[in-house]
């Protein structure tokens, strides 16, 4: 048994490798790649000058939440970054509501929430907390690089963070930035919100949406004309930018 040892632990070795190759291949292998080389390029908090907090769980006075995937706070304000680990073709543009997602040359198609609206709701809920709405910079990051047919502002690959979180301009000082992420902290450290909760939250949302009721106030969806056609906004605009195309 003994002088077969080697060969076994060698076998175990070599199927753990292929395993964890599969796995690097798949969708969810590549996301999980990716999310590390976004943890990487954000790096981590240096007191005084970056404070990071990555995958915060926000819920407002209502219930409804938001899940988000990193945050960076400097002297340039407050960076809010949702990745996505879409493969294929993607097609959108800051005012659609919903991004195509195109596969198989052509043959399948998927549609997803326009990621703008879903970080601006990020943003939205977050400020809330933070008691300010200033500051706040929306970046969307396609880990797959495949940004090509998406026109819309502040939609970047990996390789655009780092120029996309420098700061042009100071606007934020020591102060404030360290109360900011001592408040994130205290969210975070809090954990009333579940991932499963989340998740049945934004279920919720999508109901509501189709309800005409404003996800994020509850106030009533009413229609208007607006520069690019008639949409959905709330009634309780300005205090709330909630639309609906």
């Amino acid at each position: 048994m003994l002088e077969h040892l080697g060969d076994i632990i060698f076998c175990l070795v070599f199927l753990s490798i292929i395993g964890f190759i599969s796995f690097l291949r798949s969708p969810k292998g590549k996301g999980w790649l990716g999310e590390l080389l976004i943890r990487f390029l954000i790096g981590t908090t240096k007191y005084g000058e970056k404070y990071v907090i990555n995958n915060l769980i926000v819920a407002d006075e209502n219930g409804h939440t938001s899940q988000i995937d990193h945050i960076v706070i400097n002297r340039g304000g407050i960076y809010v970054i949702e990745t996505k680990n879409y493969s294929g073709r993607i097609y959108g543009s800051e005012h659609d509501k919903e991004w195509t997602q195109v596969l198989k040359f052509g043959k399948v198609k998927y549609k997803h929430y326009n990621p703008l609206r879903q970080n601006a709701t990020h943003i939205y809920r977050l400020s809330e907390k933070l008691n300010t709405k200033e500051n706040f910079h929306s970046v969307i990051i396609f880990i797959q690089e495949n940004i090509k047919y998406i026109k819309a502002p502040g939609v970047i690959t990996p390789w655009g963070l780092k120029k996309a979180i420098t700061p042009n301009d100071v606007v934020l000082t020591p102060g404030e930035m360290e109360n900011y992420y001592n408040t994130i902290k205290e969210i975070k450290s809090a954990k009333k919100v579940t991932e499963a909760q989340h998740i049945a939250n934004a279920q919720e949302t999508i109901k509501k949406v189709e309800e005409n009721i404003c996800p994020r106030c509850s106030g009533k969806l009413v229609e208007r004309n607006g520069k690019y056609g008639k949409f959905y906004g709330c009634e309780n605009f300005p205090k709330c930018r909630f639309i609906k195309k």
